[in-house]
């Protein structure tokens, strides 16, 4: 069976698809990645499934929400364990960063009241942010989540989340106080195929 054509259609920014992005460039899989304007979006919009933004498409039938996108992805980069216990452990990771990628998104972007926004992000930096970062410091296992040659998804994920989530919009997070997260972002960022993508998509 010949490999599928992939489109991965987004704006020109990380949001809700580069983790999907960087699943494909680790697992060196062929995709198309198309990067619109707002403009661009406008018109795309009432052809969209649900309206919205990623979508991909496979062998021309578009499918979208960034989660669905991102766990096949994960399939076709190898990256999404067949062990059914593996995938629920991994499963169970990428939530609790889902979680905070929500929080982050409803502080920063949705709170209009900027006295609230700043008790919020506070707590959010103070509190939830290090208690899922302790809880996950334990469960990694040698490189990865799941151990030194087992690369998924969830560690992509963490990788997103730190460089494009907190290093940009709340530097003063950090998971300097984690090493074993630290090792997991630093052994993802050394896979060549994502060093060339880094490399390629560096901001100036």
């Amino acid at each position: 069976m010949s490999a599928p054509q992939l489109k991965l259609t987004y704006f020109d920014g990380a949001g809700r698809a580069e983790v999907a992005r960087l699943l494909f460039a680790f697992g060196s899989v062929n995709f198309v990645d198309e990067r619109v304007t707002g403009e661009e979006f406008a018109a795309l919009k009432p052809t969209l499934p649900l309206g919205q933004l990623p979508t991909l498409t496979v062998d021309g039938t578009v499918y979208s929400q960034s989660m669905a996108i991102m766990r096949y992805a994960a399939k076709m980069s190898g990256l999404f364990p067949e062990d059914p216990v593996q995938a629920l452990r991994v499963d169970m990771i990428s939530e609790s960063l889902i979680e905070l990628v929500n929080a982050m998104v409803n502080i920063l972007f949705m709170e209009k009241d900027e006295t609230v926004k700043a008790e919020k992000t506070k707590k959010l930096v103070e509190e939830a942010i290090p208690k899922t970062f302790g809880v996950l410091e334990s469960f990694v296992q040698g490189k990865f989540f799941l151990g030194d040659d087992k690369p998924s998804y969830a560690d992509v994920q963490l990788f997103d989340l730190v460089e494009n989530g907190l290093k940009a919009r709340l530097p003063e997070a950090s998971v300097a106080a984690f090493p074993k997260l630290e090792a997991v972002m630093e052994n993802v960022k050394a896979n060549a195929h994502i060093a060339a993508y880094l490399a390629k998509h560096k901001k100036d």
